[in-house]
């Protein structure tokens, strides 16, 4: 026999406890041999926390849309946390993306014309000579979802979970009319957010404590995916 759905103020304050433990999470002693991917899952913890919060507010006002949304971010943090504690160099590549996508845009601009670089001492027009530089460089192309989720053995929740709420990302999903179906589907994301941030406290925590990532068996049990 099934048990009840909870209903939403239950799950909202499910959520408020998990962004709560998430955050008591990011504090907790690191084993031995201090890494580089201590502070990786402690950052990825704070995220999470903040993101569960995001849910808390659009749960209170059952904005299924943007909980749907909001769960595919989810998701994707979980592929990367999993990926990211593989190795030293993962985590850095992870840590160093937000610069690295900035320093990308800004080529992108400049290249297109809708961007100049100017000397700062004599203002003068060096874009060309700036990108001319960039170019020498050699810089490795960042790991999609997908590569990243092929490497870390769960590309079963990128075949079939991301790609599902991609598709609420992209706009390709109606909200429901219906003010009780739209109750309905705000339950099943406010569920698979709370299976999710578990998730990524459960691999945070396997390496701050353990030093290893969760077997798969395990990560499906958290996510409610063997029952």
């Amino acid at each position: 026999m099934s048990s009840p759905t909870p209903n939403i103020s239950e799950l909202v304050e499910s959520l408020k406890v998990q962004a709560v433990l998430l955050i008591q999470a990011s504090e907790m002693e690191a084993g031995e041999s201090p890494d580089v991917r201590d502070e990786f899952t402690r950052q990825q913890l704070r995220r999470a926390s903040e993101l569960v919060k995001g849910a808390v507010a659009l749960g209170a006002i059952e904005n299924s849309a943007c909980l749907g949304i909001l769960s595919r971010s989810l998701l994707e943090q979980l592929i990367t946390v999993l990926w990211g504690i593989r190795s030293v160099e993962n985590a850095e590549s992870q840590m160093g993306a937000g610069p690295a996508e900035l320093a990308k845009a800004l080529k992108m601009n400049l290249k297109a014309g809708t961007a100049k670089m100017l000397d700062r001492d004599t203002g003068e027009d060096v874009t060309a000579q700036f990108l001319e530089k960039e170019q020498a460089k050699r810089t490795r192309r960042r790991k999609s979802v997908e590569d990243q989720a092929k490497e870390a053995e769960v590309q079963d929740l990128y075949t079939v979970f991301y790609r599902l709420l991609s598709l609420e990302t992209h706009g390709h999903n109606e909200t429901p009319a219906e003010k009780a179906e739209a109750s309905a589907l705000c339950a099943t994301h406010l569920q698979g957010i709370g299976a999710i941030s578990r998730g990524i406290g459960q691999a945070c925590v396997c390496w701050l404590i353990g030093r290893q990532w969760p077997d798969n068996e395990s990560l499906r049990d958290v996510l409610g995916l063997n029952g």
